[in-house]
């Protein structure tokens, strides 16, 4: 059994790969954006890679037994939520496609992405990230994972999604203002909002 809970986990942890293959593309500047600046837009950017750089050691040492009887029941769980998180990231990178940024940025030209899986919340990258840490977090039984998971990883991005809100707010006002209304930030927790033409 202990074989397969490994086997498990190493899917987990190779999951997160999926996301950090993500480049920028497009030229830098090639269009007219509004993007997060200063040093208070960046905290919450800082804040979010801090939990991720307490949270992948606390995953490592603090691991559970392999060999416990709840092992393999966690690793089978949290294996394919750490995969469904990942393709919802890539779905969610596809759907931007050159709107997408590390940092926040949003621009007329680009227009305001509805489609895809933002039909369903307006950060599921977010979602999808916070998936991928959890069910890295239960397929490795760590226990402080998961409380980083959920004091340090989901309130971070939490608070990226309220800045990048203002920066969308200001380019896209009222049709932002109906978006937001609709579709839920990052927890889908009513149905999907209409297609792109009905914004």
């Amino acid at each position: 059994m202990s074989t397969l809970v490994i086997i498990l986990r190493s899917i987990s942890l190779l999951a997160f790969g999926g996301p950090l293959l993500i480049r920028r593309s497009g030229r830098r500047g090639e269009l007219r954006t509004q993007a997060l600046r200063g040093r208070a837009a960046r905290a919450p950017v800082v804040a979010n890679v801090a939990a991720f750089g307490v949270f992948f050691p606390s995953l490592l040492i603090f691991s559970g037994s392999s060999d416990s009887s709840l092992a393999p029941l966690a690793a089978s769980l949290g294996a394919p939520a750490a995969l469904a998180g990942t393709a919802l990231v890539l779905g969610s990178r596809a759907a931007l496609g050159r709107a997408w940024g590390f940092v926040a940025k949003a621009s007329p030209e680009r227009g305001l992405i509805t489609s895809g899986p933002y039909r369903c919340v307006r950060h599921p990258i977010y979602l999808g990230l916070t998936l991928v840490a959890s069910g890295e977090a239960l397929a490795f039984s760590s226990w402080p994972a998961s409380i980083i998971v959920l004091f340090g990883i989901v309130p971070t991005f939490a608070w990226r999604a309220r800045a990048e809100e203002t920066v969308l707010s200001r380019t896209f006002g009222v049709r932002y203002a109906r978006y937001s209304s609709r579709t839920p930030m990052i927890i889908p927790y009513r149905r999907c909002s209409r297609p792109p033409g009905a914004v």
